[in-house]
């Protein structure tokens, strides 16, 4: 088992890596760089392969299990771009509690230098990427980033352990990152506990808070009973966000659970844009339904697929269904071409009919896989029933006939007797 997922997560990594975008559509893609303990990992890997919107980079940079330090290590040292101009070429760091150990000086700098000198993005998540705190405040990275580690790590209530109901701001002056979703996700989180223990988070001076969770102990900053979740600021030419939580946590989990946060790849989609530039859409609702389409799409692809090679297996020629699932797929490359363009109603509209388109190649691939084990049927019917035949015959022959039968004659001897 612990070959398998260490096999599962560098698969990961060289096909997210190696994975090439359409040429046209490089530069309306945004270059995301994540890393962190192997279960974000897996969380990041999952959002960032079903948005068209992103390009990722994914290594673990946190020991679990058979991912260990000489792993990660490994992994640092094959992957991580190799010089300052690669490193400037993605647009946003995703630090999902990451052990700041596993990156040099020099890697910290030139992070940090996109950070001071371009307009990029980032997330550090957990506070203070939980038990690798210390590593975290002593590292370059901590001073871009919106939540003052130092102030969180002195203050005596850092592990305050205090659920409440979760908040979202609503505030037409404040970017439409979480807002839209307010009335949805409120409901599901009236007594959040996003991790043992719940960590404080401090923002600095000039953060806007875009949730937070209240309570009575008068715990929080800058608003005693309002502990900051999710909250940004501007750095130098950058836009950074703290999460309070991890990208594990209830908060981001899409499904598994009894009221899941569907929107969770929404909001990041939307920090991600808005942190590097792009424009929020102005009917998330619309970009929701497109991304759970487009996701959909590709499970139902993969199954269908699937179905194909299974046919193939026993004999049949699919060449027709995969010609036409070429075209089908081809339609929906013209819905992300369009939604990586802005145009959400044509992405929408277009990824309709390639689900349309699917749904009739299922039928017939259904009806390929009914003709194709119909033919195995009769065969193993018919090898079934002669051998029975046969067996019978001999059966008959031998036993009831007596065709093989001779009567034994008298010896001489019996009859001198």
């Amino acid at each position: 088992m612990g070959r398998l997922i260490w096999s599962t997560i560098l698969l990961l990594i060289v096909v997210l890596m190696l994975a090439p975008g359409a040429a046209e559509n490089r530069s309306l893609k945004v270059r995301v760089f994540g890393s962190g303990q192997v279960g974000g990992m897996n969380v990041l890997t999952r959002w960032f392969t079903a948005e068209p919107s992103t390009d990722p980079l994914i290594i673990p940079t946190r020991e679990f299990g058979t991912v260990t330090p000489e792993v990660i290590r490994r992994m640092m040292r094959l992957y991580f771009p190799r010089t300052r101009e690669e490193l400037l070429t993605y647009d946003f760091f995703f630090l999902a509690c990451v052990d700041m150990g596993f990156f040099s000086d020099r890697q910290q700098s030139w992070i940090r230098d996109g950070l001071d000198n371009y307009q990029k993005g980032g997330i550090n998540t957990r506070s203070v990427q939980g038990k690798y705190d210390g590593e975290w405040r002593d590292s370059m990275l901590d001073e871009p980033f919106p939540n003052d580690a130092e102030a969180v790590l002195a203050d005596p209530h850092l592990k305050h352990g205090k659920v409440g109901p979760m908040v979202i701001v609503d505030d037409p002056d404040l970017p439409a990152i979480m807002s839209p979703f307010k009335d949805r996700l409120e409901p599901l989180f009236v007594a959040y506990r996003d991790a043992s223990p719940i960590l404080l988070t401090i923002p600095r001076q000039g953060a806007v808070i875009l949730s937070y969770t209240e309570n009575n102990a008068g715990i929080g900053y800058p608003v005693p009973g309002q502990l900051a979740h999710v909250f940004y600021w501007r750095w130098e030419k950058s836009i950074t966000f703290t999460f309070r939580d991890m990208v594990t946590s209830p908060f981001w989990n899409e499904g598994g659970v009894a009221d899941p946060n569907v929107y969770a790849l929404d909001i990041i989609a939307n920090i991600i844009w808005f942190s590097t530039g792009r424009e929020l859409p102005t009917d998330p609702f619309r970009v929701h339904e497109f991304r759970m389409d487009l996701y959909n799409f590709g499970l139902r692809k993969s199954l269908l697929v699937s179905l194909l090679e299974f046919t193939e297996k026993f004999g049949a020629l699919p060449n027709k269904e995969y010609k036409e699932l070429s075209e089908i797929e081809s339609t929906q490359m013209d819905a992300s071409d369009a939604y990586l363009r802005g145009e959400y109603d044509r992405a929408h509209d277009t990824i309709g009919e390639a689900l349309l388109g699917l749904d009739e190649l299922e039928q017939v691939a259904m009806v390929l896989k009914d003709k194709t084990l119909f033919w195995v049927y009769v065969v193993e019917w018919s090898i079934t029933t002669s051998t029975m035949l046969m067996a019978g015959v001999v059966v008959w022959a031998l036993m009831v006939k007596r065709a093989m039968y001779r009567e034994v004659g008298a010896t001489r001897s019996s009859m001198m007797q």
